[in-house]
């Protein structure tokens, strides 16, 4: 064999490992994608310093749970109770949950993983010192938004679609204000809502979809939504890509045109059952004045 010859192997020979290394590397990710983060838990912790906030009210605390999809990968009934357990230990002052509940069998929407009735009733462990709180996300409406309120309000959690609750806590007025999915008519409706708040401070916007930020008053002190799930996918260098919204709005805190909201990543998939680098998170936020 000659010298030539004996290289050229060499060089076969290092491509082909190097091959199978990327191969194994590739089935090593996508096994811990989907066999192992999507069933971890995590607390996402966050102090937020928002305006128009009454410095009376600091150190509010939000327990805020997005993007259950309950049924999805990892998110199975036990992952329900470990959900109610571990927002209840955090003796939050209120505890909200920004939409998409359900997760459908199959594209069509025929039929859910786990049925709504079970999951309301799962989630009504819930407790917060001033209430649990709802509003309704797109595979929500998508699937049967009459039937997914009316489930989540049989078991005491008040489900806010475009209506406002007033809440007294140390002689001040929190408005929680519920704003319906963007994705249905791509607006913020404010009529009967927002334009009947008197005393425009101490606003707190609820929704699943935090595009609605562009469209959404000046006067609010923050935004808490999901729906971005943070990409599911964090790639290497590159970070999460922006499948479903606005990239500025990706995960954790953002502020655009003075504007606040807070991203959770949320809890179960949607689309590919994985997750890689971004866990499944329960958000927990304390409230300060700007």
């Amino acid at each position: 064999m000659s010298i030539s010859q004996n290289k050229m192997n060499k060089w076969l020979l290092r491509i082909g490992v190097s091959i199978l290394l990327l191969v194994f590397a590739g089935l090593i990710v996508l096994g811990y994608s989907y066999f192992i983060e999507p069933r971890l838990l995590t607390l996402k912790k966050a102090e937020l310093k928002i305006p128009r906030w009454s410095k009376s009210l600091d150190g509010f605390k939000v327990v805020a749970i997005s993007d259950i999809h309950a049924g999805s990968n990892g998110v199975t009934e036990k992952r329900l109770d470990e959900l109610v357990e571990n927002a209840n230990a955090q003796k939050p002052d209120l505890i909200v949950l920004l939409g998409d509940f359900i997760s459908e069998r199959n594209s069509g929407g025929s039929g859910l993983k786990i049925p709504v009735e079970k999951i309301a009733k799962k989630l009504a462990g819930f407790r917060a010192k001033y209430g649990v709180f709802a509003v309704i996300g797109n595979h929500d409406w998508w699937y049967d938004e009459k039937k997914i309120t009316l489930e989540l309000e049989k078991n005491g959690i008040e489900v806010l679609e475009n209506r406002v609750k007033e809440i007294r806590v140390n002689g001040e007025v929190i408005n929680l204000w519920g704003i319906e999915d963007y994705w249905k008519k791509h607006r913020v409706p404010t009529v009967q809502s927002y334009d009947l708040i008197q005393n425009k401070i101490n606003i707190i916007a609820l929704t699943h979809n935090p595009d609605s930020l562009l469209k959404a008053p000046n006067e609010i002190s923050t935004m808490i939504a999901g729906h971005s799930h943070g990409g599911q996918i964090k790639f290497p260098f590159y970070g999460a890509y922006p499948f479903v919204n606005d990239g500025r709005f990706m995960e954790g805190e953002a502020i655009v045109d003075g504007k606040h909201v807070f991203v959770t990543t949320g809890v179960g998939t949607s689309g590919p059952p994985i997750r890689f680098r971004v866990p499944p998170e329960i958000a927990v936020l304390e409230l300060y004045s700007e």
